[in-house]
């Protein structure tokens, strides 16, 4: 493992190398223009003099900009910005009076799936819905960070703060850990070697990406909550690493059977591509036969697609089912 370099302390508002850069061009920019227009050097036509004294102006005035003192309220804007989505309440979701409704109707009802709300009775939603639904949705997702077991959702500001100007400091070694510590879908990986050594890629990174954290509170505190408290729809808090730890466990441990698992998988990717074929062709050889018995015509490790076929081919209006008792009896069209 390489040796660690210790991690810089955070520096608020530390200016970066474009900040330098646009500053140095524009000094220089600045200084060549009013030399010239003040010497007259190198000029045809002395006309042009007004118009180098005011882009040297403007240059002058850029690096002012630049340079100028932030207000705490910027800083809490970048702060804001910087952390997680899934650590902070959606600005979506911000706080809305729920103007009062006289009306003698009964309570509104409304049906969501996650991703869009409307109202059960089939009704247009409203201002008022609107306004109804962003308070109870802020509502929600403040209860939620208030109750959450997760400590992450409990540090103060200045704390959010600190652990914000740690990263920015040290962004460079810290991103190129992060981005081996990640846990995709089993099946993404062509094979189960393929899967174990990026699981192995991933504690290394891990491990030293603790390491480095370690030197100071702050980097201990980034690190915890970054990657020891994660936290999803099923689970307020979880340690991201664990995962990756009990993946690399159970591929190593159980190797024969997960090689022969991606095995199967592999097998049943590729005979969905042809599936609905010939699925349509043991249905034409083999009118009224049973849903219950059809995948008997096929590899039993094909069972679960075989009924995905059946779905588009009914969908493609290609086959008839008749309800027989329990399953049905198909039919070509």
């Amino acid at each position: 493992m390489q040796k660690l370099k210790t991690p810089r302390a955070a520096e608020p508002n530390r200016p970066g190398c474009l900040k330098y850069g646009a500053t140095v061009f524009c000094a220089l920019g600045a200084s060549i223009y009013l030399i010239i227009a003040l010497t007259g050097y190198g000029l045809t036509d002395t006309s042009v003099r007004p118009l180098l004294f005011v882009l040297s102006g403007i240059m002058i005035a850029v690096i002012i900009i630049i340079w100028r003192p932030r207000s705490k309220k910027a800083a809490e804007h970048q702060i804001s910005n910087e952390i997680s989505p899934s650590d902070k309440i959606s600005e979506d979701l911000i706080p809305i009076q729920v103007p009062e409704d006289d009306r003698d109707e009964s309570p509104v009802s409304y049906i969501s799936n996650g991703r869009t709300t409307w109202r059960a009775d089939g009704k247009e939603l409203t201002d008022e819905d609107v306004a109804y639904l962003r308070q109870a949705s802020y509502e929600k997702a403040r209860q939620y960070c208030e109750n959450s077991p997760n400590p992450k959702f409990h540090r103060s500001f200045d704390e959010r703060m600190a652990q914000s100007q740690f990263h920015t400091a040290n962004a460079e070694y810290i991103d190129k850990l992060e981005q081996d510590i990640w846990l995709p879908h089993l099946y993404d990986f062509s094979s189960v070697d393929e899967a174990i050594a990026h699981a192995q890629k991933a504690l290394i990174s891990a491990q030293e990406l603790a390491e480095y954290c370690s030197k100071t509170s702050i980097g201990q505190q980034y690190f915890e909550d970054m990657w020891l408290h994660a936290h999803n729809s099923q689970n307020p808090d979880f340690s991201f690493i664990d995962q990756i730890q009990e993946r690399y466990k159970d591929l190593t441990l159980n190797y024969e059977e997960r090689k022969h698992d991606f095995a199967v998988h592999q097998k049943r990717q590729a005979f969905l591509q042809i599936a609905d074929d010939e699925v349509l062709k043991v249905i034409q050889g083999n009118p009224a036969i049973l849903q219950k018995d059809l995948h008997k015509q096929f590899d039993p490790d094909l069972k679960p697609t075989i009924g995905t076929a059946v779905s588009h081919l009914v969908k493609a209006d290609k086959i008839t089912r008749i309800k027989h008792g329990s399953t049905y009896e198909l039919y070509p069209k």
